[in-house]
């Protein structure tokens, strides 16, 4: 999950109860993570991200349809790629399935962002990519330093409270 307008934290915790009322159920969550704005230098504001691990009955499919929908509450629109976002929320694998079509998994793009990497190494340390068969680590490892430093986290057990977890 991600977002850099409004305010992520709170949006976050949001969405993670009304996909619990979907029954998409968190099961681990990583630490809040700041990443840079992308594309550099479009005066966007940074980002806050989190990866969960969550337990559902849904299909892959209806996951990611469950996902945008949650995205539309938070006023998400698809208009302009890479535009500030209140809420962005991905499936980035789902039970070592590899697909393409209506959703392309694991996610197409995972392995070369930090801002996934990064929280996923916490919540999930040793998964392996499906396809690659590389770890989170390995796939850090292969990405330039200085982008992967300049990703850091902002708040660790952010959702100890939450009933939905």
């Amino acid at each position: 999950m991600g977002a850099n307008l409004s305010n992520p934290k709170a949006n976050f915790i949001e969405a993670l109860n009304v996909l619990h009322d979907r029954a998409v159920v968190v099961r681990a969550i990583s630490s809040l993570w700041h990443s840079p704005a992308w594309p550099a230098g479009k005066g966007s504001p940074d980002y806050i991200n989190a990866v969960a691990e969550v337990s559902t009955k849904l299909s892959s499919e209806m996951l990611l349809e469950c996902l945008h929908e949650v995205e539309a509450i938070f006023g998400r629109t698809r208009k302009v790629i890479n535009a500030p976002r209140p809420m962005d929320l991905d499936v980035i694998d789902y039970r070592g399935e590899v697909k393409s079509g209506t959703i392309n998994l694991p996610h197409p793009r995972l392995m070369g962002r930090p801002f996934v990497l990064l929280p996923l190494l916490e919540v999930a340390p040793s998964w392996t990519h499906p396809v690659t068969k590389l770890s989170a680590a390995n796939g850090l490892a292969q990405l330039d330093s200085k982008d992967v430093l300049a990703h850091y986290v902002i708040e660790r057990n952010w959702l100890k409270s939450l009933a939905c977890v």
